[in-house]
């Protein structure tokens, strides 16, 4: 839920009480944030259920693998994934709950704020904005005189 609320599209959402929106446009941004990382696995924990009827606990959605807590708190599911990985240096944990980051730390797993990752997030699109309107603009950029003339006048 921290991570959501760092978005303002999705935070808006969560406002308006439209959880599945919101969470659906998290796995939107992290997708696009990781459509180039193909060999990482992608755990997402939401508390509750999947809606008010599923029996769902746990579901791939692409490359992401998606947990929901029923009862329990989602911070519960990820100290235990946390506490069965073999080795938890190799995860990242993406969270602004205290109490998860410093159950991380203490297994030398990597650790980001939700505050963190939106900021490499909004680089990352800004980034990814610039590719994008440089390679458009790059077939608008005028051709030398030459090109123009031989165009004008050469079948």
């Amino acid at each position: 839920m921290n991570l959501m609320y760092k978005f303002p599209d999705l935070a808006f959402c969560l406002g308006e009480y439209r959880l599945q929106d919101a969470r659906d446009g998290l796995l939107q941004h992290l997708k696009r944030f990781y459509q180039k990382n193909k060999h990482s696995k992608i755990l997402v924990f939401f508390d509750g259920k999947k809606d008010i009827t599923s029996d769902c606990y746990s579901e791939d959605w692409g490359d992401f693998s998606i947990h929901y807590s029923h009862e329990k708190k989602a911070d519960e599911l990820i100290i235990g994934y946390l506490n069965l990985c073999p080795i938890p240096s190799q995860c990242l944990v993406v969270s602004s709950d205290k109490e998860i980051i410093s159950f991380a730390r203490r297994l030398r797993a990597k650790r980001m704020s939700s505050e963190e990752f939106y900021t490499e997030w909004l680089k990352k699109e800004a980034e990814e904005d610039e590719s994008e309107f440089n390679h458009l603009k790059e077939g608008l950029t005028p051709s030398s005189e030459t090109d123009y003339w031989e165009r004008q006048f050469l079948p």
